[in-house]
């Protein structure tokens, strides 16, 4: 089972959701909550629901949602931790995705060390600033997968930067070649977990600091101008392992299908990501077809 956290910019309303995601390209919830539709393009929501329609592309069960408003102030992210913490080791879950959530030191180092006590450890996957947090912290060996673009790589293999707006300009001007080489300076620093899936014009999956895969087809090059396509990929793979898919061909799987479904829905730069979202589950059982 796969559980999906993150937070919304709204107000913060003393609440959590949790619960079932359900997207039927008509109307979004996680839980008892509606999602607005002009908040189904958001980071967190796009994961969601790109998960969700994976899962039932594959036939799984529905992932679990987290998430709470925060425009901020870090109180709807303090719920999120509070309840991976103190909650999310019971509901039985195989994998757990960190997504847009505030870097909050301590409630975090508390959530990633509770996860050694539970029944069965989760795949831990990050991304956006669940995957800064866990830099800062010195834990990213406790993840098993990032799934980061090229800033964040560039973040990731610069040991001297805090965010990636302080990332060293000779390596955030690295071209798609010079990937590989801040892929092992991540791993050299030990800034990366296992598993590493990198997003950009080209695509790269490493394993331990070995690229295994890298993928630039189809290519959509309008896809860099659509918010929300680099978070339907980690919703994606997320779905993948969780379905017992092995890591790396899980990354290669999903980001086949993510840049087959653009492509399926023949975008524009004012192309929606849930446009995108809605061709996810043919371009998921085309792309396994083929494999």
């Amino acid at each position: 089972m796969l559980l999906l956290s993150g937070t919304l910019p709204v107000g913060h309303d003393d609440s959590i959701s949790v619960g079932e995601v359900r997207y039927d390209r008509v109307n979004m919830s996680v839980g008892g909550r509606e999602i607005p539709a002009e908040m189904r393009s958001i980071g967190a929501t796009a994961l969601m629901a790109a998960a969700s329609t994976a899962a039932e592309a594959l036939g799984m069960e529905a992932p679990i949602g987290l998430v709470a408003g925060d425009v901020g102030d870090g109180s709807g992210s303090r719920m999120v931790y509070r309840y991976l913490t103190e909650e999310a080791g019971g509901l039985g879950v195989s994998t757990v995705t960190l997504h847009y959530i505030l870097p909050l030191r301590a409630e975090f180092m508390d959530f990633v060390e509770m996860t050694d006590y539970w029944e069965k450890r989760p795949f831990l996957i990050a991304d956006a600033g669940a995957l800064l947090i866990a830099k800062a912290t010195g834990l990213c060996s406790k993840f098993d997968l990032f799934t980061p673009d090229a800033g964040e790589i560039s973040f990731l293999a610069d040991p001297d930067a805090g965010h990636p707006a302080y990332v060293k300009a000779s390596l955030f001007e690295v071209d798609t070649t010079g990937v590989p080489d801040l892929i092992g300076r991540a791993y050299s620093m030990h800034n990366a977990p296992r598993y590493l899936l990198v997003k950009g014009p080209v695509d790269f999956v490493s394993d331990n600091g070995r690229i295994v895969h890298t993928v630039s087809e189809p290519s959509v090059p309008v896809m860099e101008a659509i918010g929300g396509t680099g978070d339907t990929i980690t919703g994606i793979v997320s779905a993948l392992i969780s379905g017992g898919i092995e890591p790396t061909r899980a990354a290669l799987l999903a980001l086949k299908a993510n840049r087959l479904a653009a492509q399926l829905c023949d975008p524009t730069p004012a192309t929606q990501v849930f446009e995108i979202i809605d061709r996810i589950g043919e371009a998921i059982t085309r792309t396994m077809d083929s494999a």
